[in-house]
């Protein structure tokens, strides 16, 4: 069973002392991909091709903070190390994820939690291909998508905080909210049980860097 208030109540400890840079890389982060949406056309190839390597490092900032190292702004860009991966990764999950929710927006939304560990799981284990670590992800997601759907639920009065004051809160929600999600994710990983010739073990790497 999955406590909430136990994550967020870590996710408050992770973030003393760092919500500053924490606020930086999420300002870089929105920056660039605004910019990209602001350019017809090649804009939104950028965005599309920013998106996944960008994940990734943010991936690993939070990865990071779990093991209480402070974040870098470095490692939000090492996530271009693997650009591929992320790349694949993220057209794998948008379009499956469309496609599902051509059947309704149920099916779409379910699909869409299912996927939502697996930048995570690719963060931790550098020789898992896109697709190895999207099929990680449903297969640890078994069983905790609900928990995981009814977390994301208990951010909706933060996210109207954030639209009530024009997205000035969301410099600390997003941190916040970010800080909750690797927390359930530690949570809930472990071995996972795959269709695929990719072993899924936890990463020995104490810190994710350039």
């Amino acid at each position: 069973m999955i406590n909430r208030a136990d994550l967020k109540m870590k996710a408050k400890q992770m973030m003393s002392g760092n919500i500053g840079m924490l606020i930086v890389c999420f300002i870089i982060v929105g920056a660039i991909l605004g910019v990209c949406n602001f350019v017809p056309i090649v804009g939104g190839i950028a965005s599309i091709c920013l998106t996944g390597p960008l994940s990734l490092g943010t991936a690993y900032i939070y990865l990071n903070l779990t093991r209480g190292f402070e974040p870098d702004v470095n490692v939000l860009f090492s996530g271009f190390q693997r650009f591929v991966d992320a790349l694949v990764l993220t057209l794998l999950m948008g379009v499956f994820t469309f496609l599902w929710s051509l059947l309704f927006v149920v099916p779409g939304i379910i699909k869409a939690i299912s996927y939502s560990q697996a930048f995570y799981i690719l963060a931790e284990n550098p020789g898992m291909s896109g697709k190895d670590a999207l099929d990680a992800s449903v297969a640890m997601m078994d069983g905790h998508k609900m928990d995981y759907f009814v977390l994301m639920l208990s951010f909706i009065p933060w996210m109207l905080l954030s639209g009530i004051t024009c997205g000035i809160a969301a410099l600390y929600v997003m941190p916040y909210m970010n800080a909750t999600l690797v927390n359930f994710y530690e949570a809930v990983k472990g071995p996972v049980v795959m269709n695929t010739n990719a072993d899924f073990t936890d990463n020995t790497n104490d810190y994710y860097q350039v």
